[in-house]
């Protein structure tokens, strides 16, 4: 785990949030940002840290605003199904451990939990998932992983990781639907504390999330031409 933190530093400092973080706000934004934070970044964080007011109430709008609207998935429709999951999501989150049936829509569930209790959960997106599941496989002597939803960047998809590791070491184990998002959320704030000692674990979720399309591709790519060459 020190060679994976040590890496993470040193990407942190080639990769700094101000700059790489892009991800705009919709301008149908329902919290107000103060005129005064201009980047993309400050906007999120303070997102981030004030959302969790609109959605202390039995009103779902603000939480399918986050899926939809600032998540950009829209599959994620309003209806009743989806009303009682939202609501049985977080019912499971207070107890630790996630079902099957909820932990199937992480992607979007956790992007609610994420802006409910910033300080205790970060966000499980795809190419987030996709760039931890590679970094602990290269320089940590974990081999059980984290299930990585389905995602829509096409630079991903190319490489596919399940195969890779396969190929590399046979047998790959990962982390139960039950546990996955719990210790997925503690290691967020473990490598928070740790790259920029900080203790939301968005920090750390942030920096994954901008290096998987080109860092992480390429990395592997680079990766896998030098283990052919052997």
């Amino acid at each position: 785990m020190d060679q994976l933190i040590q890496t993470l530093k040193e990407l942190a400092k080639q990769h700094p949030l101000e700059k790489y973080f892009i991800w705009e706000l919709p301008e149908s934004n329902p919290l107000p940002i103060p005129v005064h934070l201009t980047s993309i970044f400050e906007q999120n964080i303070y997102l981030k840290h004030n959302f969790n007011s609109l959605l202390n109430s039995d009103d779902l709008a603000g939480r399918y605003w986050l899926i939809q609207e600032w998540g950009g998935i829209r599959s994620f429709k309003k209806n009743p199904k989806n009303d009682l999951l939202l609501l049985k999501f977080e019912s499971e989150l207070t107890k630790g451990a996630l079902t099957r049936t909820t932990f199937s829509v992480i992607s979007s569930l956790s992007k609610v939990a994420s802006f409910m209790d910033h300080q205790a959960y970060a966000v499980y997106d795809s190419r987030v998932i996709y760039s931890l599941n590679w970094l602990l496989f290269k320089y940590s002597t974990l081999k059980e992983f984290y299930p990585q939803p389905i995602g829509r960047n096409a630079d991903i998809t190319q490489y596919e990781l399940n195969t890779i590791f396969n190929l590399f070491d046979g047998l790959v184990n990962y982390k139960t639907h039950r546990i996955a998002y719990h210790d997925y959320c503690q290691l967020m704030k473990k490598l928070s504390m740790e790259v920029y000692a900080k203790s939301e674990p968005y920090w750390a979720e942030m920096l994954l999330f901008i290096l998987a399309p080109k860092y992480i591709v390429n990395d592997i790519k680079s990766s896998l031409q030098i283990a052919l060459k052997c």
